[in-house]
């Protein structure tokens, strides 16, 4: 009975049961994202596996993982370890870029970078699971500026342009270019993915491809489950973010192998 009441009950051409596995999928999706990144593997799969167009899932999956970028910013920062004066360039490219990627993902095929990306989310998890680098402590050293402002734009432009993983590439930027600790990586790696997020869903909102009503449900999962994250993070520091960093790479690459090579 309550299984054909579920069935029998839409929104926006999405049967009601979709609004509660997608909250829940929101929920974990955020904490997700606040300890390692990587929300969208949890939440882009199950928004295109509910029949939505692939598009309209991407525009969708963008305006929650706003919320969530945005979050567990805000909770990084009210801890102190978000320095936005000396993130303000990388910021301000990371806009600039991922709306340049969002307006080129509406008229270009993406199947290409769908198939590299696996390969390059195997190699991120390798650094993270065998660099004996990787701790809480800022390594001292000066970065190459160019490169790695280079890097941001690149990664900013793919965040725009797609964006699964995005969260997990700017912290192993911080981390490998940066020389961030990974506690400091992960902080300011949310402040960079909100500026992803905020500057590509204005012109994803602007092409008419949000599902309002979805999206504002899953807001609400991406609030609570970053919520969350952070502050396990802050806790916890190294010893929980570089396991979760290193399975959600991993994670990752398996389910978007299975889809291009094998799906």
């Amino acid at each position: 009975m309550i299984l054909d009441l579920l069935n029998s009950q839409s929104f926006e051409n999405i049967a009601l049961y979709w609004y509660f596995i997608l909250f829940i999928a929101a929920i974990f999706g955020g904490l997700v994202g606040s300890l390692s990144g990587g929300a969208g593997m949890i939440t882009m799969p199950l928004l295109l596996l509910s029949g939505i167009n692939p598009l309209i899932a991407l525009a969708t999956n963008k305006l929650q993982a706003c919320i969530g970028s945005f979050t567990g910013a805000a909770h990084y920062y009210s801890q102190g370890l978000v320095d936005i004066k000396s993130s303000r360039l990388c910021i301000i490219i990371a806009m600039l870029f991922a709306s340049t990627g969002a307006i080129s993902v509406q008229f270009v095929k993406v199947e290409i970078l769908s198939k590299i990306l696996p390969f390059v989310m195997i190699t991120i998890g390798a650094y993270f699971l065998f660099s004996r680098k990787i701790s809480d402590t800022d390594r001292a050293k000066s970065p190459n500026k160019v490169l790695f402002h280079s890097l941001c734009a690149l990664v900013s432009f793919y965040g725009g342009f797609l964006g699964v993983g995005i969260g997990t590439l700017a912290l192993t930027m911080l981390v490998s270019i940066g020389g961030y600790g990974l506690s400091k990586a992960l902080a300011h790696s949310r402040s960079i993915v909100f500026s992803i997020n905020i500057a590509s869903i204005i012109f994803f909102i602007l092409s008419g491809n949000v599902l309002w009503l979805l999206g504002i449900v899953m807001c609400v999962g991406q609030a609570i489950g970053a919520t969350l994250g952070a502050k396990l993070a802050i806790k916890h520091g190294a010893k929980i973010i570089k396991p979760f960093v290193i399975c959600i790479c991993f994670g990752i690459s398996i389910q978007l192998i299975i889809k291009e090579f094998f799906g």
